[in-house]
């Protein structure tokens, strides 16, 4: 009988596509008439069908409970929105897109069992992130930059607003803010951070992997730090700190190789070439963060992030509906002729997000539940010779890296690819519990997987 390293769950290599996909193109799509239709929504329908015929948890599941009763109050609320606004179509499309991207957590949770399939993810993660990575370097760099934008920005498939991506990679001989297939910079380098954690366990994954994996995972746990850097956004450098920051004080042993070691390369790459060169674009970075401490409400771009934590609270004074319920997201797509609550609200914020679309009830679930994968895999980590510990390594990196985001940034709630990767974190989260029995190698990787032995109950 194959061991349970070398056995994979049913449906994990079409789930391996899905995470290259959300990682790297989530964006790819085809044209039905006048819908978009997403080939990684697709991709989410197949992997349920195979889902449903996976044996359940055995084991109450983390965060499911949480997961359930947000989603019942967003399709409630999107319903609202369907009553307030008449947008019958584009709520009909922007539900079915909210159910896909929440039934990641479930699909996640179910489908990754077993060593073997975290490996195969794993590499779907590597290579997802090196293609985004390196797409940011490339079109900020102004040697670079038009390569990039004819012969991958230009494809509609691959980017549905290629113009307006056009227009601003067209901008001179200096350096801009970079862009990637995921989105706009501060979405791209969040989705960087957050895979870096996991090719950093990659690279020092302890069974057989081959040395072209192990390459991979270093190219792409190198070119991450630089990635983040060349947003130019400072959310996301600041979710790389608190990566660096998480490492140097509890010294994650099977992950600080590949945060440590590709940001001293980063650091001497920059410092060689001169952070003042005209290649580079860090006088943005300057000039922002000097904007936040002389002066925050004099730009919106501040004032929306302070705002976004106190007119919520005011609003429901006013609105005691919007303690169960918001308006929905979908407002944000249609051309309604009714003037929704969040019009000229400061939003750049999940918690203000979640408040206007789904009520104030979701808004703080959203909130706790970070702050709950946060202090459960800090817990696990402490497993020094478990594969539970191992992988919550990882995962914890990726919880912190989703901080910033989650502070001062709505794309969780306002895109669907961004509660994807939100709800793709906490499924992985949640699939801990099929390991909490198994330890890993602790010297050689040929030597026997791990051992079966009873673990103490979470």
């Amino acid at each position: 009988m194959p061991s349970r390293q070398q056995r994979s769950t049913p449906g994990i290599r079409l789930f391996a596509v899905f995470v290259f996909v959300l990682m790297a193109v989530p964006k790819l799509n085809f044209k039905m008439g006048p819908i978009p239709i997403y080939v990684i929504d697709i991709l989410i329908v197949m992997l349920l069908c195979k889902a449903l015929n996976l044996p359940p948890f055995r084991t109450r599941r983390m965060f499911a409970g949480t997961v359930k009763v947000i989603l019942l109050l967003a399709l409630t609320s999107e319903l609202v929105g369907l009553v307030t606004f008449d947008t019958f179509q584009e709520t009909v499309y922007i539900t079915i897109r909210t159910c896909l991207a929440f039934s990641v957590f479930f699909i996640t949770g179910l489908i990754v069992r077993t060593p073997l399939d975290v490996s195969l993810v794993l590499r779907a993660v590597a290579l997802g992130l090196l293609v985004t990575a390196s797409l940011m370097i490339l079109s900020s760099l102004p040697m670079t930059r038009g390569y990039v934008s004819d012969f991958v920005f230009s494809q509609r498939f691959l980017e549905p607003a290629t113009e307006q991506i056009g227009r601003h990679l067209d901008t001179g001989d200096s350096g801009i803010r970079g862009r990637t297939l995921v989105g706009v910079s501060i979405l791209g380098a969040t989705f960087i951070n957050v895979c870096w954690p996991l090719a950093a366990l990659l690279l020092r994954w302890p069974w057989p992997l081959g040395s072209i994996w192990r390459s991979i995972a270093f190219a792409a746990c190198v070119l991450a730090p630089m990635g983040v850097v060349m947003s130019y956004s400072r959310g996301p450098l600041l979710g790389t700190v608190l990566i660096f920051v998480t490492v140097l004080i509890f010294g994650y042993r099977y992950v600080r190789r590949g945060i440590l070691l590709p940001i001293a390369v980063g650091t001497t790459i920059f410092l060689t070439v001169g952070i003042s060169s005209q290649i580079f674009f860090f006088d943005r970075l300057t000039n922002r963060s000097q904007a936040i401490f002389e002066n925050p409400f004099q730009d919106e771009r501040e004032s929306e992030r302070i705002l976004a934590y106190v007119e919520p609270f005011q609003h429901v004074i006013e609105n005691p509906q919007f303690i169960v319920l918001g308006e929905g997201i979908t407002v944000r797509y249609s051309n309604s002729s009714v003037i929704p609550e969040q019009a000229e609200k400061a939003t750049h914020a999940t918690f203000a997000m979640a408040y206007y679309a789904y009520g104030m009830l979701a808004a703080l679930l959203y909130w706790s539940i970070v702050l709950r994968a946060l202090y459960l895999t800090s817990l696990l980590a402490r497993r020094k010779r478990s594969l539970t510990g191992l992988l919550s390594q990882s995962f914890l990196l990726s919880v912190v890296a989703l901080l910033p985001w989650i502070v001062f940034g709505h794309a969780a709630i306002s895109t669907p690819r961004g509660a994807m990767l939100l709800f793709f974190v906490l499924g992985l989260i949640s699939s801990l519990t099929h390991f909490y029995a198994a330890t890993r190698p602790v010297k050689s990787a040929k030597r026997r997987p791990y051992v079966q032995h009873r673990a103490p109950a979470l």
